[in-house]
C-alpha cells in the first residue's frame, strides 16, 4: 500500500491553519495601516512599508507558527509568504487613508 503525500494532510487541518494566518495578516494590515496613517506615510513610501510590514509577519509566521517547516501544515511551502498578502492590502489602505485623514486633516 503507497502513501502519496495528499494523503498525509487533513483538509480540516489546512483550512484552519490557513484561517489563522489571515487573521494575523488581518490584524497586522490593521495596525500596519494605522502606524502608516499617524506616521503621515504617502504614496510609494506607504506601499513599500507594506511591503516590509509584510514580509517581517511572513518571517515571524514561519519562525513561530511552523517553526521553520511550514511544509508540515501547508500543502505549499510557500503559503506562508504569499497566502492573504493582497487581501490584507484592503484593510491596510482602509485604515491608512483613515487614520491620515483623522490625523493630519489640518496640516
Amino acid at each position: 500500500m503507497s502513501t502519496s503525500t495528499a494523503e498525509l494532510y487533513v483538509p480540516d487541518h489546512i483550512v484552519h491553519n490557513t484561517k489563522t494566518i489571515t487573521f494575523i495578516r488581518s490584524s497586522m494590515s490593521v495596525i500596519a495601516g494605522s502606524a502608516a496613517g499617524i506616521l503621515g506615510l504617502t504614496g510609494y513610501t506607504g506601499f513599500i512599508f507594506y511591503g516590509v510590514v509584510s514580509l517581517f509577519t511572513s518571517f515571524i509566521i514561519w519562525a513561530m507558527k511552523t517553526k521553520g517547516q511550514p511544509g508540515k501544515y501547508f500543502k505549499g511551502k510557500t503559503d506562508v509568504w504569499i497566502d492573504g498578502v493582497f487581501g490584507s492590502l484592503f484593510s491596510y489602505v482602509l485604515f491608512w487613508t483613515l487614520l491620515y485623514g483623522t490625523v493630519h486633516v489640518y496640516d
